[in-house]
């Protein structure tokens, strides 16, 4: 089995790792409408509901796929490899031998008893007789720091001019970070932008990065099955074995590696996963940028506490009470501010005692007090959402409202489809209505 640079030491720690983790999950959860439901029934990763995990990494990566293709995006799949001395081994005649351009901790010989490194990275290493003392130094050629170089070989990428001018709207990808047998890790990224785009990106990866540090290919003829053969071979099939867990997932587990990102073009995962598959993450993001959902948070703690819809709440954050498994049932009570601040930068509705306030994300973010930023709400009726819309026009006092406001907000609503009506003209509107006043009065 191959060890992906684990020694037995790593290994025997990752598997620890992994047992108190799982036992954690097991053992502890919420107290949720007289049920007790522990965080194993709805946590879901690699090794815990590995199925329902390896769903939402399909969903996402076919919804990126599902986008480029309504936008008519081209794929460009790109390979990125770390230099020579980030890999302590390398392939001779199909086998893995030391590679001795590796610049991390590697021990080359040994003078009475002091050990020398071919290492490249200054470190100060205590001198305790009659040996020194390797074991707190900090080697930088690690697979954890190996994966945030390659991320910042990627932003290089990203840096470049030939992919900023693209708009943001009209380009996303995925990556997947995976290991060599050494332990050293590499990135696939599928990259989709307009086809005018594809040979000045192709031009920059391959100058930037030159071969054998990068490989480019712009004829995948489905990248995205392409890409789900990187992302499914690191997973351990766990259908029939929960405990079938391999050294592949170890290594993500110890170095504590992402496999799967995505480029942000939709809502935000936390808010797709309150929503329990209502609505695809591609028809969410339309959804929220039409703003027919809305998205609240808690002032305090930052995590989502309302969702709302043209219909009404779709998710509302219940107040749970955490369990934990022990001799004395220990309950604590969660607690939240009162107080929804919505995520975008818009004027939010507040509501306090009887009178309703607005206020601005950013006027909190700056530490300003609430009571000096707080200010009389004017929402504008192009500024509501369809349901509220609707009840605000129902509401219009007409003989105390101004004829235009009216007007409007019936012309606002004729234009969403909400009343079926000819728009009105609001000059010949207001001579109609100045008429009709003069022959009564």
């Amino acid at each position: 089995m191959t060890n992906y640079g684990l020694t037995k030491y790593q290994i025997q720690k990752s598997k620890e790792k992994l047992s108190k983790n799982k036992e954690f999950m097991h053992n502890n959860g919420i107290h949720l409408d007289d049920k007790i439901v522990p965080f194993a029934d709805f946590v879901a990763n690699s090794y815990m509901n590995a199925d329902r995990y390896i769903a939402e990494l399909q969903h996402r990566a076919w919804t990126i796929y599902d986008y480029a293709k309504q936008k008519d995006l081209k794929n460009v799949f790109i390979t990125l490899t770390l230099p020579s001395h980030w890999h302590p081994k390398k392939t001779y005649k199909n086998k893995l031998v030391n590679n001795r351009k590796f610049a991390g901790r590697k021990y080359i010989t040994t003078i009475n008893k002091i050990k020398f490194l071919n290492c490249h990275v200054i470190q100060r290493v205590p001198l305790i007789e009659p040996i020194l003392d390797f074991s707190n130094t900090i080697d930088k050629y690690t697979p954890r720091n190996a994966s945030i170089e390659l991320s910042k070989m990627l932003k290089k990428i990203f840096d470049d001019r030939s992919y900023k001018n693209i708009e943001k709207d009209d380009r996303c990808y995925l990556r997947v970070t995976e290991p060599h047998k050494d332990g050293t890790p590499h990135l696939h990224i599928s990259l989709f932008v307009p086809a005018d785009s594809v040979d000045s990106i192709v031009k920059a990866c391959n100058r930037l990065f030159p071969a054998p540090l990068s490989k480019v290919e712009t004829d995948v003829k489905s990248p995205i099955s392409y890409l789900m053969k990187y992302i499914l071979k690191t997973l351990d099939d766990l259908r029939e074995d929960s405990d079938k867990i391999t050294n592949l997932t170890l290594w993500y587990l110890y170095h504590g590696i992402c496999r799967f990102y995505t480029s942000r073009t939709f809502v935000a995962l936390e808010v797709y996963r309150k929503l329990n598959g209502m609505y695809t993450l591609l028809d969410l993001t339309a959804a929220y940028h039409r703003e027919d959902v809305n998205v609240y948070i808690d002032s305090v703690t930052k995590q989502v506490r309302r969702i709302d819809n043209e219909h009404g709440t779709i998710y509302n954050r219940k107040p749970v009470n955490w369990y934990e498994n022990s001799t004395d049932y220990t309950y604590l009570e969660a607690e939240f501010e009162p107080l929804f601040i919505e995520k975008i930068q818009k004027p939010i509705d507040v509501i306090i005692g009887d009178e309703e306030f607005i206020l601005f994300q950013k006027d909190l973010n700056k530490g300003n007090k609430l009571s000096d930023i707080l200010r009389k709400s004017n929402v504008k009726p192009y500024m509501m959402n369809d349901l509220r819309l609707w009840d605000y026009y129902l509401n219009i006092d007409i003989e105390t409202v101004d004829l235009n406001h009216y007007a409007n907000t019936k012309n606002i609503l004729i234009d969403r489809g909400l009343l079926h009506e000819p728009k009105i003209n609001l000059a010949a509107y207001q001579d109609d209505f100045f008429k009709f006043e003069s022959e009564v009065f």
